[in-house]
């Protein structure tokens, strides 16, 4: 027998869509809507407040729905022009349950005590007093009983105290942020609560500004409790609880920094993960990571703090190839933090780079690697084909080279003939092509010209002639805005290349009106 829907439920749903249709960024029309129905029609009253308590409630709201005169509302007068609400008289059972009831609605909560100490700049500073006597009343149930989604800084052990009471059952998602200098007592206590007081918790993101061994520690224990999760976003992981979070059918997006040194004695299934991001001291930690996994990943991030030879950049390549889905990958990131030394700089080649081939649905590829990516006009076919639905191609960015580009224009025109969908662009060019000759009519060119790409970025090419080189750029590329380059106008030794960029910048926009 089918299943009817009783009249709420269809109130719910339209409501619903009230919110989801306001696609402006403040969403202040489903908010008036919302709010008219709740005041004008008794049966739409607790529906539309529901609705609208869910997606804009927060305590600050709630608190001033209670008497002005508990809460007073006095204006800062400064740049910020935010609203301080202070505690001005004891609150009464009657002023809690007026709080309770809007409380109740509440869903989502963001940095709740809202201190102006926060470093942003919001509309209402709550006073430590006010939140700590809310926080008092009525210790038998959390002060948030509904809440789905809390975002917390942890300062000292005030903030420490006042998270204790906002933490519910319901919680599935949590951003924890620990900004405290110096320890904060109980800390660590609090940590391993977690997964007993929210066992339904399916995001998890803590971030430390000093991550201690005892609360890394910590925060392993309280994920290999918790038996939900979706999303973790955390800090050093050891290959135990790696090996722990592996075996979790739930865990579909997963960004950690690798323990130094370490071992992994078993296989990393990760069976339904899809999102990678690891933050390893070197690259052969993250390739013995990669190894170890056969999974169907469609975004993948490595960051290495140590620079890397090519050689080991190639075994990774040749490794992500047999571990990860040809067919499932969409987006690469590998960047690598440490420059080399001029004496030791090593460069891959197209060789080096086709097990990167076999990946035909990528659509974002960013390679800052340390070390320099030498391509010709053959390979830049070969790329352009291998990858027809790139939307993002970005190679080397931030790494000025001591060798030549191999790629002349003609490599350019192969990613703007092959690659309709690109949208950002950036890899280093040799323009001498172009500057030397004579006739700019460029009839080799043809009608090749690319309707997408807005971001093109030459990092550290060199050009002598801007004049030409942006009148080539300007009839193959209409969309674009900016010519984006790398030198640095402030260093002497690049002040050269900077200022003719500008200028072939500047020409280039010109010649596009």
């Amino acid at each position: 027998m089918p299943r009817c829907l009783f009249i709420p439920e269809i109130q719910l749903s339209v409501f619903q869509w009230i919110f989801v249709l306001d696609a402006s960024h403040e969403r202040h029309a489903a908010q008036a809507t919302l709010a008219a129905l709740a005041r004008t029609c008794r049966a739409f009253h607790h529906i539309a407040l529901d609705i609208l308590w869910q997606q804009f409630g927060t305590i600050a709201r709630a608190i001033q729905c209670m008497p002005h005169d508990l809460w007073g509302g006095d204006a800062i007068k400064s740049e910020s022009g935010c609203i301080c609400l202070k505690l001005h008289r004891h609150l009464t059972k009657d002023d809690w349950n007026i709080f309770r009831r809007y409380a109740l609605r509440i869903r989502h909560l963001s940095l709740a005590t809202q201190d102006v100490r926060r470093g942003k700049k919001l509309m209402v500073d709550i006073d430590d007093e006010l939140l700590a006597c809310l926080a008092s009343m009525d210790a038998t149930q959390p002060l948030l009983p509904n809440l789905t989604s809390l975002e917390w800084i942890i300062y000292d052990e005030r903030d420490l105290r006042l998270i204790r009471r906002i933490m519910t059952k319901s919680l599935t998602s949590l951003f924890l942020e620990v900004w405290a200098i110096s320890p904060v007592p109980d800390l660590l206590q609090f940590i391993s609560s977690i997964a007993p007081t929210c066992p339904s918790l399916r995001k998890l993101t803590v971030h430390s500004v000093a991550l201690s061994s005892h609360l890394r520690n910590s925060v392993s224990q309280t994920l290999c409790h918790l038996h939900h999760l979706t999303t973790i976003h955390c800090g050093i992981i050891d290959a135990e609880v790696l090996n722990h979070l592996s075996r979790l059918p739930s865990l579909l997006e997963l960004k950690l920094a690798l323990q130094p040194n370490a071992e992994f004695q078993n296989e990393l299934s990760f069976e339904q993960l899809q999102v990678l991001d690891v933050h390893a001291q070197d690259i052969p930690s993250a390739v013995d990571l990669v190894s170890r996994m056969r999974n169907k990943l469609t975004n993948l991030s490595i960051f290495s703090d140590d620079h890397t030879g090519a050689s080991v950049l190639a075994q990774l390549f040749r490794r992500l190839s047999t571990s990860v889905s040809h067919y499932s990958l969409r987006r690469l990131q590998i960047m690598v933090a440490e420059r080399p030394p001029h004496d030791s700089f090593s460069v891959l080649k197209l060789e080096d780079l086709h097990p990167l081939l076999s990946f035909n649905r990528l659509t974002h590829v960013h390679l800052d690697i340390g070390c320099g990516i030498s391509l010709d006009d053959v390979a830049a076919l070969e790329l352009a084909q291998a990858w027809p639905n790139i939307m993002q191609l970005v190679l080397n960015k931030f790494l000025e080279t001591p060798l030549p580009s191999s790629m002349s224009p003609i490599g350019l025109l192969c990613f703007l003939k092959h690659c309709p969908n690109l949208l950002e662009l950036t890899l280093e060019i040799d323009f001498s092509f172009i500057e030397e000759q004579d006739d700019q009519s460029h009839y080799w060119v043809g009608d090749t010209t690319h309707q997408h790409l807005s971001i093109f970025d030459v990092t550290y090419s060199k050009i002598h002639d801007a004049a030409k080189v942006a009148a080539f750029l300007s009839g193959i590329l209409p969309r674009t805005v900016h010519v984006h380059y790398s030198w640095i106008y402030a260093l002497d030794d690049q002040r050269e290349y900077a200022e003719r960029w500008n200028e072939a910048s500047r020409l280039f926009m010109r010649m596009k009106r």
